[in-house]
């Protein structure tokens, strides 16, 4: 297969819509528990609105809209992730040979995404609305180039569309699309593509996209951003220096983890030919330079200016995955022939196109090897089935105070609507009587299953005061794979209309 590669790139397309084939029917083979991620689409699939919290909801609508076509499933959660994936390295590919001659390259630069722990483990476990801000960089990076080097009034529109869509996935596209301007200013044609009369037509289209949830951020700007400020200030020192020094810090660490991958496994099979000439450049070197350099120095500022101490890898990752691209334009400039490397590197992702299957497979198959359960062992299924069984009843409403569980729940009865005090935003309508009563339920800590303060709260302030001491449950379920006597702890109460 390896030289079979070498001698036909673009077979890498099949060959990983192959693997995502694989990948989905392993999730469909692996519990059904969600984690956040997954767990959050599902319960969001119930509204079609312009926002829905601190992140676009372009990847919501999508999921929402297939959901309504095919129901909610655990397939149709899946379908969509890793429909998203594969249009990343589709998308990934198409950029890399706008810019690499060498097909071979662009196929090495596209697999090399399986090199990045946070893309090729997280993005396939978690991640939804970073895959889809990957799908839009690439096609924006690949409009932008595509109007550097051919400029046409489809290329101006489709950077717009592109742009727009960008805007929709995630909010930090921002600092791409600003490093790629300058990218673009500082290209031998690039002043003349951005002055050109059709570059507004790409303004116009990116904001008649984002207009609509523009909108919606703008009266709900608290909303859409205090969470993600209050994650980034988390375990902040006190003092000025250090955050100072500590937000810097934290931002070249994730650069190295999640560069150190990529660049080990290139100096493993490119050896001193990936330093060969390494000084070389072109004008597309240069413009991912510029890029990179842009995207840095803003996030250094933000660090600064607003204190951002705890960033996140996933918030590097739209930036960084572009590495391969890079390494492999300057080794095609220094003039090193992918096809004598080909070969040795291309064992690496068809290893790993095994080796990730069988992990996610063996992780939660057998949970005990790793000493301790995932999401994915959580045992929504069997508490769902026990407690309706008990009860005789089936909900008129599902509320719970953190988004894992109430996912999880929607996920076993669709048919009933469920909500999250965790997104107080997020109201579905629902029917409450003696044979649809509200089913609460959350996890109990060490609080020996005292209801959650939001949740008494809610029912008072919607039901009111005599609903607010509901009588608590507490049942214990075997985890999925789980040792027998590992439980999983529930706590519930049914309320009925007095």
């Amino acid at each position: 297969m390896h030289r079979f590669l070498v001698r036909r790139p673009d077979a890498i397309i099949p060959l990983l819509a192959g693997y995502f084939i694989i990948e989905f029917l392993v999730r469909l083979a692996i519990p059904h528990g969600m984690r956040f991620d997954e767990s959050q689409q599902a319960l969001f699939s119930q509204w079609l609105t312009l926002g829905y919290d601190s992140q676009p909801p372009l990847y919501n609508w999508v999921q929402a809209v297939v959901v309504s076509v095919f129901g909610l499933s655990l397939t149709a959660i899946s379908a969509v992730k890793n429909i998203f994936l594969f249009l990343v390295y589709l998308s990934y590919y198409r950029l890399a040979r706008e810019v690499l001659t060498d097909k071979v390259f662009a196929a090495i630069a596209t697999l090399s995404l399986l090199t990045i722990p946070q893309f090729f483990w997280e993005a396939q476990r978690d991640l939804t609305h970073t895959v889809a801000q990957l799908v839009t960089i690439n096609l924006f990076l690949c409009g932008a180039i595509r109007t550097l080097k051919a400029p046409s009034l489809g290329s101006y529109a489709f950077t717009g569309l592109a742009l727009g869509l960008g805007m929709l996935s995630k909010y930090n596209f921002a600092l791409l699309a600003a490093g790629a301007l300058v990218a673009v200013l500082m290209h031998p044609q690039g002043r003349a593509r951005v002055f050109d009369k059709r570059f507004l037509l790409t303004i116009l289209i990116s904001l008649v996209i984002f207009l609509p949830h523009g909108i919606w951020l703008i009266h709900n700007f608290d909303l859409a951003s205090g969470r993600t400020l209050g994650i980034m200030a988390e375990e902040a020192p006190e003092g000025a220096f250090a955050k100072f020094v500590k937000g810097p810090l934290k931002f070249l660490k994730l650069i190295v983890i999640i560069g150190a991958p990529t660049l080990i496994v290139y100096a493993l099979v490119f050896g001193k030919s990936l330093l060969k000439n390494f000084g070389r450049s072109n004008e597309w070197t240069r413009f991912f330079e510029i890029l990179f350099a842009v995207i840095a120095i803003i996030v250094l500022i933000l660090i600064v200016t607003i204190g951002m101490t705890d960033l996140r890898d996933r918030w590097l990752l739209p930036f960084l995955f572009l590495l391969p691209i890079y390494l492999c334009l300057k080794m095609e400039v220094a003039g090193i022939t992918a096809a004598d490397f080909g070969k040795r590197f291309f064992y690496v992702p068809l290893v790993m196109m095994v080796v990730i299957p069988a992990l996610l497979l063996t992780r939660t198959i057998f949970p005990m090897l790793f000493g301790a359960y995932d999401h994915y062992n959580t045992p929504y299924p069997a508490f769902v089935r026990q407690i309706l069984a008990s009860e005789g009843k089936r909900p008129g409403l599902m509320l719970t105070n953190g988004w894992l569980p109430a996912g999880n729940l929607h996920l076993q009865l669709p048919d009933v609507p469920a909500m999250s005090l965790f997104f107080p935003n997020l109201k579905a309508d629902y029917q409450w009587s003696a044979n649809k009563p509200i089913l609460i339920v959350w996890r109990p800590g060490k609080d020996n299953g005292v209801m959650p303060r939001e949740l008494s709260n809610w029912l008072r302030d919607t039901l009111g005061s005599q609903y607010a001491t509901p009588d608590i449950k507490l049942t214990d379920v075997q985890y999925i794979h789980g040792k027998p006597g590992d439980m999983a702890s529930f706590a519930y109460a049914w309320v009925y209309p007095k």
